[in-house]
């Protein structure tokens, strides 16, 4: 078969575009018979050096370049033509985005529904609203399978537009290897120096976003402090979204603001690092699509407390600690009972690096496969 891979996000560092080069880099690992075409952007180059490698090229695997970005005219005309001219017998869309009048045969991976639930501003105003409702609609009846990243998704999925569960498969994304190799404290201890992190810390990563629950996280961090003198530093690594300022403003006006690190964007090899350090790790989300964060959070060794919501339960196990996430208080309690109970981290700690271990990309990727040979039947 010849099979397109729509990577045109591959590259920036973001989750859609981490998941497509890994799952791309374990089907070369697995797959000889098959063609494929990575549809990359023009004079494509990793804005961040992958610490997985490079992506294949050569033998079965050629790089495309596609001049189309995401939500353009472009990707509903020109990345058609592009398309057909590959004379493609399957395509491969990394998220719910394939062109509205594509004929061909395809796949594709939806992450989450989030955008349903938690709009947020941009995709608020009208046309916007409008043209991610069009384009997922379009896409989920169009596509002949649909992988979903967990049984939560599925559910969302089945839940929102009229399709059959048959079509719909569940296949985990895997983690990053790297996350589970021991790291030395002397590497560890110059890291948190480069980020000036200066106290035992609770570590949090992710986007900025309402979803995310960050305000409330600020708040319990408070209550937490008040319990401990001030002994912890709360982490936030991950990109500030630009539509929503009044988060950071929200977080702070704690009164320990002055204990909360504010990292942006971290790079993997830095964050695996800060991962290791961490007292604990928090995942306060309303919603989530799958959980990625809190599997290299437990790969890393690191005693996880998160929000008790379907698909982070499903996903997590029994590596976690749970609390209400509308509930400051209860948050807070549960990460202080982690931080001050020393056998009860251990134990989530441990139960955390085994449930981390099922989720990989060799797996993901021979499921993968499987759907890619069960459309050419």
């Amino acid at each position: 078969m010849r099979i397109g891979i729509d990577m045109r996000m591959a590259g920036t560092g973001e989750g859609i575009g981490r998941y497509i080069e890994e799952l791309v880099r374990a089907l070369s690992k697995i797959d000889q018979e098959n063609e494929y075409f990575l549809l990359l952007r023009p004079n494509f180059q990793f804005q961040i050096s992958p610490p997985s490698g490079d992506l294949p090229q050569g033998d079965n695997f050629k790089q495309t370049a596609v001049n189309a970005n995401y939500y353009s005219w472009a990707e509903q005309t020109k990345f058609i033509w592009e398309l057909k001219r590959l004379k493609l017998d399957l395509v491969h869309f990394a998220s719910f985005n394939a062109p509205i009048l594509y004929p061909g045969k395809f796949v594709v991976t939806i992450h989450d529904i989030i955008h349903h639930l938690y709009p947020g501003k941009k995709k608020s105003r009208f046309f916007h609203r409008l043209a991610y409702k069009a384009t997922i609609t379009s896409t989920v009846r169009r596509a002949k399978r649909i992988i979903a990243v967990s049984e939560a998704t599925k559910k969302d999925l089945l839940k929102t537009f009229c399709i059959s569960p048959d079509k719909v498969e569940v296949i985990s994304e895997g983690i990053e290897e790297q996350f589970s190799k021991s790291i030395t404290e002397e590497k560890i201890s110059k890291v948190l120096a480069k980020y000036e992190i200066t106290k035992p810390y609770i570590l949090f990563v992710g986007v900025w976003r309402q979803y995310k629950n960050l305000p409330r996280l600020a708040q319990a961090f408070d209550i937490l402090q008040e319990k401990t003198n001030g002994a912890y530093q709360l982490v936030l690594a991950g990109k500030i979204d630009p539509y929503y300022p009044e988060i950071k403003s929200q977080i702070m006006d704690s009164k320990y603001s002055q204990d909360i690190r504010s990292l942006g964007f971290v790079p993997d090899w830095d964050l695996h690092k800060i991962y290791r350090g961490a007292r604990a790790f928090v995942l306060p989300s309303l919603i989530e699509g799958f959980g990625l964060i809190g599997i290299e959070a437990q790969a890393s060794g690191v005693p996880v407390v998160c929000s008790n919501i379907e698909v982070l339960k499903e996903v997590l196990g029994p590596g976690a600690i749970y609390f209400d996430p509308l509930d400051i208080n209860d948050m807070a309690s549960k990460v202080h009972e982690v931080l001050q109970n020393a056998q009860l981290a251990g134990k989530i700690k441990d139960l955390g690096v085994k449930n981390a271990e099922k989720f990989n990309w060799d797996t993901a990727a021979r499921k993968t496969l499987d759907i890619y040979r069960s459309i050419k039947q």
